[in-house]
């Protein structure tokens, strides 16, 4: 590390190899916007990806001394209007010290090995409604640098400014930066302490921003990329041998942004439950709540508000029900009877309804429920929602769902609650508080549509939006050229590409992993893409592209499932060594139903078959 720090022999040859990896290969980031319309519009104000390809490049031909961490706030940065507020050398902090100042009811944080801690921003501008925006960004560059860097995605309708650690939802308590990879994550372009009007959708008050909703489909991405590069070039004075990017659901979809327009940028990607369709995929929100509405309604479920609690729709006992009907059609699919359903493509809606026949009760009227029964209206609703959003001629807005048993389990502290808290909300609630309705209806009417809306942020006023939406005017609004950048919200959020040649031909490596009992973005999308993806590489993308879907598991992890697993290792080891990706051993959590069991996850479309053993061992179990 010595000779890398000090910018000796090694650092000078990893260097000449660097600047001939930049100039043997066009930029990706000139997007179809950018090349029509944002250096006329924004010039400095908004850089385009190209641009900021560019002058790396040549900055790159002059060797300069490694700078220290302080020294790295007037480091020579792509965009001029680059602001370093914070650049500090932290101390390695143990994870019982981090543990005892972390007041968050989650796994305590991992150890912080000793690193550089950098914060800044870039592109600040007064935009719409008085808001002052930016994109800020939080960069880690450890000590014992491994000479690689590692993008770490957002979530939700971001705004946050991340950890900076390069944390994985199935491997609690493992960070990138532990292992010494520089890490960089960012706000995406607004800041929900500052950009947040109570009377235009709180903290998605950015959707009424041309610029800041372009910048959070995926406009940040490349500044805050590059950004990172300089710095990292500046403090260790070269450049990163690999770019990886991470993340899961809008982080998901970011990293299916970062390897489609900014190819150039980025090695390999590790994406996890992608909402690559994002701007359909939250009609399919509203569609859900008014699917449940209506059961809540006729069961006289009806809150202070006047408005019906869709929460109400179905209890945690009548949830199990259900689970039980899709585990008694589609659990022996696979071989073995285990509360798992492996073979989930077999679990369709002709094999699943003959069972809820069995479970549904004699008629609607409420006093004919019991225990064991669930309501006509409530498998309906149920069978609705499980279809996915349709507009008045019967077209499909986003997708259906796969039947799975991971919409609830009965475990050691309860009845899980990661499906239903996205599709209806906690049975106990007095108010709806289902995502559905908290995030899904503020950042659909913000951010999704076009013209935005203006609707207050407290959950009547969503509420009333979410349940008297209507799915063909929705879908159209999504698709509305507005604003200065004149984008729909299609334009700026899907990240539906299936030529990914401009990346591949680098060499860029994909892994995709996705809960097949996901409550936010179904599986069965995803799926698509990729058989589009497969169909246009002639049935020969998994030399580039590899998927494991991961039976039970709810949005991220969560639900009856062993949602505990490594595939970035894996992906590491396919681009940097050529090692395809296999099999990996998966384990279930302490609140599933079989705590410590053991699974395989198998590249699809493979799947675990029973060969011998014990069937909580992933032992037992061979993928074919």
């Amino acid at each position: 590390m010595t000779q890398i720090a000090t910018g000796g022999g090694l650092a000078q040859g990893l260097l000449i190899l660097h600047k001939r990896y930049e100039s043997s290969h066009n930029s990706g980031e000139q997007t179809m916007v950018m090349r029509k319309r944002l250096p006329f519009l924004l010039g400095a104000a908004l850089t385009t990806g190209a641009m900021l390809v560019a002058q790396p490049a040549a900055a790159a031909t002059r060797a300069a001394a490694p700078l220290s961490c302080e020294g790295l706030a007037k480091a020579a940065m792509p965009d001029a209007s680059t602001t370093i507020t914070l650049a500090a050398l932290r101390p390695a902090t143990p994870a019982e010290q981090r543990a005892a100042n972390d007041p968050r009811p989650f796994p305590p944080a991992p150890a912080m090995p000793a690193h550089c801690e950098i914060i800044g921003k870039l592109q600040e501008r007064q935009g719409a409604n008085g808001q002052t925006y930016a994109i800020k960004f939080h960069l880690r560059l450890p000590v014992a640098w491994n000479g690689r860097f590692l993008f770490q995605g957002g979530g939700g309708s971001d705004g946050f400014l991340g950890d900076a650690t390069g944390g994985f939802s199935s491997q609690p308590g493992v960070t990138a930066l532990a292992k010494g990879y520089a890490v960089v994550s960012s706000d995406s372009g607004h800041d929900n302490a500052v950009n947040n009007d109570p009377a235009r959708q709180g903290v998605v008050t950015f959707g009424h921003d041309a610029i800041a909703r372009h910048n959070y489909g995926f406009g940040y991405i490349g500044p805050v990329a590059q950004a990172g590069r300089a710095l990292i070039r500046a403090h260790y004075g070269r450049a990163p041998a690999f770019t990886y990017f991470v993340g899961g659901s809008k982080g998901g979809q970011e990293a299916m942004m970062a390897v489609q327009r900014f190819p150039s940028l980025f090695d390999a990607a590790l994406i996890g439950y992608p909402g690559f369709h994002l701007a359909h995929a939250s009609i399919a929100q509203l569609w859900d709540g008014q699917a449940f509405a209506s059961v809540a309604k006729a069961m006289g479920q009806i809150g202070a508000d006047g408005q019906p609690l869709v929460n109400k729709a179905m209890s945690d006992e009548d949830i199990l029900l259900a689970q039980g009907a899709i585990l008694a059609a589609c659990d022996g699919l696979d071989g073995t009877v285990d509360g798992m359903v492996e073979h989930f493509t077999a679990c369709t809606t002709a094999r699943v309804m003959p069972a809820f026949a069995k479970i549904t009760c004699a008629g609607d009227d409420p006093a004919q429920k019991t225990a064991t029964c669930l309501l006509p209206m409530q498998v309906a609703a149920l069978r609705r929602v499980m279809g996915g959003p349709q507009t008045k001629d019967g077209k499909p807005i986003y997708s259906d769902w796969a039947w799975d048993a991971g919409i609830g389990a009965k475990t050691a502290s309860g009845v899980t609650q990661g499906w239903r808290i996205w599709k209806m909300g906690g049975y106990a609630s007095a108010v709806n508080n289902g995502a559905l309705i908290r995030l899904g209806a503020p950042s659909n009417s913000a951010v999704f549509r076009s013209p935005p809306l203006e609707v207050a942020e407290d959950v009547s006023s969503l509420t009333r939006y979410a349940l008297a939406a209507d799915m063909d005017e929705a879908y159209a609004a999504a698709h509305v050229k507005w604003g200065a950048l004149g984008e729909a919200s299609v334009d700026f959020m899907h990240a539906d590409a299936t030529d990914l040649s401009p990346f591949t031909r680098r060499g860029g490596k994909i892994i995709l992993f996705h809960g097949v009992s996901d409550p936010v973005f179904s599986i069965n999308d995803t799926m698509r893409w990729l058989d589009a993806v497969n169909a246009r590489e002639q049935g020969k993308a998994g030399r580039f592209i590899q998927f494991y879907a991961v039976p039970g598991m709810n949005h991220g992890r969560g639900g009856p499932a062993t949602d505990r697993f490594d595939l970035f290792s894996q992906l590491v080891a396919w681009r940097e060594k050529g090692v395809a990706p296999k099999e990996v051993v998966a384990t279930a959590g302490e609140d599933t139903p079989w705590p410590g069991r053991t699974r395989l996850l198998c590249p699809y479309p493979q799947r675990p078959h029973r060969i011998s053993g014990d069937s909580e061992k992933a032992g037992a179990f061979r993928c074919q």
